[in-house]
Parts: C-alpha cells; sequence; structure tokens
C-alpha cells in the first residue's frame, strides 16, 4: 500500500474504532485478569488493549506486537509515560521472545489478518508458560446487537449501523470463524474452549 494511504487509514482507524472500542478492551482486560506476570498482544494496533491490561499494575508487563510500525508509533504515543508497557514492531509467526515469556496472550480482531495461522499459533505456544492462556477474539458478522457499554459514543457517534458495518467487513462469519477454530484444535496447544464475549467470538487455547 501507498506510504501516505498506509498512514491516512491507520489515522482513521486510531479516530474510529480505535477509540471507540477502548471500553471493549477494557472488558477484554478484565476478563484476563493478570495482576502479575507477562501479557504478549498479538497485533496490538494502536495499543489500547495493552494499555488497559497494564493498567495499575506494576507487577506487571505487557507487550504489544505489530507489523506495522504506523499502528507502533501511534501505539508509543498512547503509552504515555507508562514503564510496564512495551510496543515492538514484529511478525506474530517470527515472535523474538523465549519460551515460556509470558503468562497470557491475547489477539483482539487481528486473526482475520493471518497470513499463516499454524505459524502464528505455535509461536504464540512457544512463548507461553505452561497453562497459560492465549485468547482470540473476532467480531461476529452474524451479531446485530451491540452491547451499549462495550462502544465509546460522542454525541451519538458512532450508531449502530456503523458498528455492525465495521463487524460486516472486519469480523468473522460462522464458516471461518469454523475454520480458524480447527487450525487452533490441531495446534500444539492442549485444549481449546468456543465462546463469546460481549460482541466477539473468542476462543480460549491453554498451553
Amino acid at each position: 500500500m501507498n506510504p501516505v494511504r498506509t498512514a491516512v487509514s491507520n489515522w482513521l482507524y486510531d479516530k474510529g474504532p480505535g477509540r471507540y472500542y477502548r471500553p471493549a478492551y477494557g472488558h477484554i482486560a478484565r476478563a484476563i485478569g493478570l495482576s502479575e506476570g507477562a501479557f504478549l498482544d498479538v497485533g496490538c494496533g494502536p495499543g489500547w488493549l495493552s494499555i488497559q491490561v497494564a493498567a495499575g499494575r506494576p507487577d506487571l508487563d505487557a507487550v504489544g506486537i505489530d507489523r506495522s510500525p504506523g499502528m507502533i508509533a501511534l501505539a508509543d504515543r498512547h503509552r504515555g509515560g507508562h514503564l510496564n508497557i512495551t510496543f515492538r514492531e514484529m511478525e506474530a509467526s517470527h515472535i523474538l521472545y523465549a519460551e515460556g515469556t509470558f503468562s497470557a496472550a491475547a489477539a483482539v480482531q487481528s486473526a482475520h489478518h493471518w497470513q499463516d495461522t499454524p505459524a502464528i499459533l505455535a509461536e504464540v505456544h512457544r512463548v507461553l508458560q505452561p497453562a497459560g492462556c492465549f485468547y482470540v477474539y473476532e467480531a461476529d458478522r452474524d451479531q446485530t446487537e451491540v452491547p451499549q457499554d462495550w462502544i465509546e459514543r460522542r454525541r451519538g457517534w458512532p450508531p449502530d449501523r456503523v458498528v455492525r458495518l465495521g463487524w460486516q467487513r472486519f469480523g468473522m462469519d460462522a464458516e471461518e470463524w469454523g475454520a480458524l477454530r480447527a487450525e487452533a484444535e490441531a495446534s500444539p496447544f492442549s485444549t481449546v474452549v468456543d465462546d463469546r464475549h460481549g460482541f466477539y467470538r473468542r476462543l480460549v487455547l491453554t498451553r
């Protein structure tokens, strides 16, 4: 993609979904529930999940990785002075951390971008500690109800129709989700739980 178009796209995402999904990231961070150790955010985008996970938890280190240098720049800007949050440009299929580094990991709205899902699942499995969990979230294209406390609205924006349009463009339908679940079940993870959280489909993979 043209660098200018990429920069504009990153900016629009940051000012749009990157902003109004912040309550959703809060719900996800609370569900993960880490208070110490290390957390990996796979495909961190503008960084809000890592920031929510690490907020007020000095004994926890959050690391967000993304292949986009523009997104990493945005995430670094949002991080401010928090010393327990790190963002690094990195491919999820080649994670530059040692085996057993992280207590938990998550990928929110990034799995639909994955080009080599088995390699990514194997890498996340490698860097997780024993019994560590990998939470994979994708918006449900078939979902129609918008949970109101999962979206930040300013003067009524975004309306529900805009939120649902985003799910249609960047979520997964039942067939796509089934394919992802099948790859997870074929991965090194010991257990795979398929459930829902908010408007998301969720897989919880345990090492």
